[in-house]
């Protein structure tokens, strides 16, 4: 109770002396009873001093697309890579000379039959397709053609804008390097929701074998295993023209205007399209693609 009185007694000499603290600006008169009352009541209840913390804002980490790895032949369900925390180089698209050889198409190719294109891409700029470069993959457009190069051993795409459900859709593609299980091809019915985080793959690899994928996000679902077909023109320095006939759940395949396969899946029933590549034997593998098109209910 003393030093209650003693610290009041204090107070009230400060008040009534008209004292300022430092770098605190003295305002209109108080009531000497009401501030020592006031002054009384934080030294009794403890009230804090608050302080006001200005923090820098954290970075923003993008999300990007997991990617399946193609090194082996794939199974049933394959769960994706874990990111590494280390950084990856930016691949630079290589400047390989373009190939001269022009695929052998076959007379059964959809697009004897169809008519005018719907949608035709030549690739003179990059007018449809999103820029720069991202850990998995770099693209840039060069002499007529889309490059595309793999900065990673999984599988990274590039999707454009048009969105459709029945189709026949068709790319030319070029591999001035490639070997093995390297691989590349079309991916279609990206559901326009996903941020390019699903849809299916039909692809090709360098030794002559091709498949069907489906990306739900987080699985890689097997659709038709590595075939191998004549139809491919296998190795490096080739043209080959991937095609796919979408019907509802009916998806024909097609490889330099063959039917390769038919098969049913009703996961993705419409939506966008691009072109994916996976570099496992060459470092920065890069496709050229020349073209690509599409029909609209063929």
């Amino acid at each position: 109770m003393k030093k209650l009185i003693i610290i009041a007694t204090v107070l009230m000499a400060l008040i009534l002396s008209g004292c300022n603290f430092p770098g605190v600006e003295s305002e209109a008169p108080q009531d000497p009873t009401a501030a020592m009352a006031t002054a009384i009541s934080k030294i009794l209840t403890g009230t804090p001093v608050e302080i006001e913390i200005t923090e820098s804002p954290a970075e923003t980490e993008t999300e990007e697309p997991p990617a399946p790895d193609e090194t082996e032949e794939p199974t049933e369900e394959i769960s994706p890579p874990e990111a590494t925390e280390e950084p990856t180089p930016t691949p630079e698209p290589t400047d390989t000379p373009a190939p001269t050889p022009t695929p052998t198409l076959a007379e059964t190719d959809p697009t004897l039959n169809l008519g005018n294109p719907t949608w035709v891409d030549n690739m003179e700029n990059d007018d449809n397709w999103p820029t720069g470069s991202d850990k998995y993959t770099a693209i840039k457009f060069e002499n007529g053609f889309l490059k595309l190069t793999a900065g990673t051993d999984v599988d990274g795409w590039r999707i454009t804008w048009p969105t459709v459900d029945d189709f026949y859709l068709e790319a030319t593609i070029q591999s001035p390097e490639c070997r093995g299980n390297d691989h590349f091809g079309l991916m279609f019915r990206v559901p326009a929701d996903s941020q390019a985080g699903k849809g299916y793959l039909f692809g090709i690899n360098c030794d002559g074998r091709y498949s069907l994928r489906r990306w739900d996000g987080t699985v890689m679902h097997s659709l038709i295993r590595l075939t191998d077909h004549p139809a491919i023109n296998a190795g490096e320095d080739v043209v080959n023209k991937l095609g796919v006939m979408a019907r509802g759940e009916n998806l024909a395949l097609y490889i330099n205007g063959q039917k390769v396969r038919e098969i049913s899946d009703a996961n993705y029933l419409e939506g966008r399209f691009g072109i994916f590549v996976g570099g496992i034997n060459v470092d920065d593998l890069t496709v050229w693609v020349d073209q690509i098109r599409y029909w609209d209910n063929p």
